[in-house]
């Protein structure tokens, strides 16, 4: 509330509580005398009233002016009631109609017009002659009673109103003065900033919330095209862009790079400043020649990813591409199926047409490729007339095969010749004939090649002769690896729900100086198979521990994989403890992974050794046909990891998602973890952990990488 109106408030009670004394104390032997009790009421009680509102002006001052009003009004109607002259009487009303103004400078505007119509029932008692008084004419009156009530008003209309309304003009005086002073200052503060407005080395434009523009500077104005624009003016004449994205959803923060094109410039709003809630400072920066450059180094990116991924002869994607994909669909672990089309007349076809051609050709079969949507397949040229095709999970193999075959088998005018294309093909799946792009693509090719006389569809078969050779060869290559120390580990980390690493997974990667790099899936089933599953399963502890010893910044567990081979053997405990101390670590480091057969057979008191050693014991790949789920909890397991086959469809299978909560639920009974594998995808770990999913595992959050990688992710992690 305004100092002014508290200061007019409280002269008014001021004099008023000196003007209602005055009379009490002058009135009161007079009253006392004649016993007029009503006039010891009156005055009393109207110089208590002003004496408590003048107390309480300043912390309840609407409450104290509203109860003023109604006192004004209360002390007319008192005269009205009280005097029982007429002509004195009505001097009540004429006090009464003092309220307005008395409102109008205390209150408000709408309290004073209140007042004003209710001064209508006072002129109308006037007008009409109407007396109101209590007191019986004749009856005895307080002495010089008359003389009370013409000094009441002449006080209040010569001495409190005109004070009051002299608080309130000085108020108003002062006010004027600031206001000067104020706009003094603005009219200055103005000046200064149109100088540095006009004068900045910015681009700055002052826009209203429909985007007109209000106020721009000299180089505003050359960048936008607008020196002879009057402003406002909406940016519509400026840019057909969609500006409200530059909005960024009303977020008045500086937002990243953002433009928008005026003719052939690129215009960047570099940052914004909000002066009011209609007002926005743009500026801007021409960043023509940098978008330029972004678009040229884009053309050269996508002419290099054209010319590394793409043959330029067919206009088709190369082997380069083909085994990138096929990587992606091995790193899935879902079987699929490559195809390799050899052209039978690739001679002919060499000798009669030229590079242009060869473009129509395979273009040809590129476009009947996308005109049958049951061939919605992945298709690539790898030279030498050869065509590889990618058949996706799912897919009828031989169906699928059969129709491509028919597809491929057709006459095409090239030139002034007709040419008759006709392809065999070869077909080799994963993960029977292959681990890897290149065992694919070469088993593909042989099965292409060593096809039936007359047969143009032939599926890769090992030979019992030659894979049982090749077999023996792998085994007795691992062995020597294992002698060797050929074997190397990478580590796949392990997550709770807020992302933080609880555990790794040690995985064996083996690179043959005769075979290459060898698949886990090929070289652990030759281990198993020709016994030297111990022996490998040792070679990993061994690393793993040499891993710990070497790197005491790892201070979360390593699980390994163990066999039922492992398990059933009667020192495995023993000896494996053995090795952990022989490296001056603790048992509580290592975590040991079992599938369903390490519980074919009674090996409970072998676990319960290990469990009692501080080994951790989990239950690898749990969903792949468990059949005896009783022994396998009997057993004293920390953990179970739940095998990717109940994690690939979990965003959208609701029995998968039935299935998951009924595990969980039973993990969550008997105090046991469950671990999601292969959990690939944002949406995947989102439905998991809605589920109640804790922990987890997968490409999503890391893929197996070499020590050296988890230790360094670890030191960036301890840094930031």
């Amino acid at each position: 509330m305004p100092n002014w109106r508290v200061s007019a408030l409280r002269i008014i009670l001021v004099t008023g509580l000196l003007l209602c004394l005055g009379i009490f104390i002058n009135s009161l032997p007079a009253a006392l005398a004649f016993e007029l009790d009503y006039v010891l009421a009156l005055t009393s009680g109207f110089t208590l009233t002003i004496g408590v509102l003048l107390t309480l002006s300043r912390s309840a001052y609407q409450l104290c002016a509203h109860l003023l009003m109604i006192a004004i009004v209360a002390a007319g109607v008192a005269i009205k009631l009280f005097i029982p002259l007429l002509p004195l009487a009505q001097l009540g009303s004429i006090f009464v109609y003092i309220t307005p103004i008395l409102a109008l400078l205390l209150l408000s505007k709408r309290t004073a017009i209140f007042y004003a119509a209710l001064n209508i029932i006072p002129f109308l008692l006037i007008v009409q002659q109407v007396n109101l008084s209590v007191i019986p004419h004749g009856e005895r009156m307080l002495v010089d009673g008359d003389i009370y009530i013409h000094f009441l008003l002449f006080f209040f209309f010569n001495c409190t109103v005109p004070l009051a309304v002299w608080r309130t003009s000085l108020a108003a005086s002062r006010l004027n003065l600031h206001m000067a002073s104020n706009n003094e200052l603005l009219a200055s503060q103005k000046q200064i900033y149109q100088r540095f407005f006009q004068k900045s080395f910015h681009a700055i434009v002052l826009v209203d919330q429909q985007f007109n523009i209000v106020e721009a500077n000299e180089k505003a104005r050359i960048l936008l095209g607008i020196q002879t624009q009057p402003l406002p003016c909406n940016f519509a004449r400026v840019t057909q862009d969609d500006l409200s994205r530059l909005l960024n959803n009303g977020d008045q923060h500086e937002a990243d790079l953002k433009t928008f094109h005026v003719g052939e410039r690129t215009i960047e709003l570099a940052s914004r400043e909000y002066h009011s809630e209609q007002l926005c400072a743009w500026y801007l920066n021409d960043v023509s020649d940098q978008h330029q450059l972004q678009q040229d180094l884009l053309a050269l990116d996508v002419a290099h990813q054209q010319a590394k991924y793409f043959d330029a002869r067919t206009n088709l994607p190369n082997k380069t591409w083909l085994t990138e994909q096929l990587q992606v669909h091995i790193d899935r672990g879902q079987p699929f199926a490559l195809l390799i089309a050899e052209n039978l007349n690739k001679h002919v076809l060499d000798y009669l047409i030229d590079g242009e051609l060869h473009k129509h050709l395979y273009g040809h079969i590129n476009q009947v490729a996308e005109h049958d949507p049951s061939l919605l397949d992945q298709i690539a040229y790898i030279g030498a007339g050869r065509l590889a095709i990618i058949i996706e999970p799912d897919a009828p193999v031989l169906e699928v095969a059969q129709r491509w075959h028919q597809h491929l088998d057709f006459w095409l005018k090239l030139g002034q010749h007709q040419f008759h294309a006709r392809y065999a093909v070869g077909i080799a799946t994963y993960p029977e004939h292959g681990y890897i792009p290149e065992r694919l693509l070469k088993n593909a090719q042989q099965a292409c090649e060593l096809r039936g006389p007359g047969d143009d569809l032939a599926i890769f078969d090992h030979g019992t002769r030659r894979q049982t050779l090749a077999r023996h060869e792998m085994a007795l290559l691992l062995e020597k690896a294992l002698e060797h120390d050929e074997l190397q580990i990478v580590l796949q980390s392990k997550h709770d729900n807020t992302h933080s690493v609880i555990g790794y997974e040690a995985l064996a990667r083996w690179h043959s100086p005769l075979l290459g790099w060898v698949s886990p899936g090929e070289f652990v089933p030759i281990a198993e198979e020709f016994g030297l599953v111990n022996q490998l399963t040792q070679r990993i502890l061994h690393k793993v521990c040499h891993t710990l010893q070497c790197h005491p910044d790892i201070h979360v567990p390593i699980a390994i994989n163990v066999s039922s081979r492992d398990i059933a053997c009667e020192q495995f405990a023993r000896n494996t403890l053995s090795i952990v101390h022989s490296y001056g670590l603790s048992p509580r480091m290592f975590e040991f992974e079992l599938t369903e057969y390490s519980f074919a057979d009674d090996h409970n008191q072998i676990m319960e050794a290990l469990d009692k050693m501080g080994f951790s014991l989990s239950i690898d790949d749990f969903g792949i046909g468990y059949s005896n789920i009783a022994r396998v909890l009997a057993s004293p397991i920390k953990r179970l990891k739940l095998d990717r086959s109940l994690v690939t469809q979990i965003t959208s299978d609701q029995k998968q998602q039935a299935l998951l909560l009924g595990i969980l639920t039973m993990c969550d009974n008997l105090g046991i973890a469950a671990l999601a594998e292969g959990v690939e995808t944002q949406a995947q770990l989102n439905k998991l952990q809605e589920l109640g999913v804790k922990e987890f595992q997968g490409y999503w959050f890391s893929r197996p990488v070499a020590v050296e990688q988890v230790l360094a992710h670890a030191y960036d992690t301890q840094a930031t």
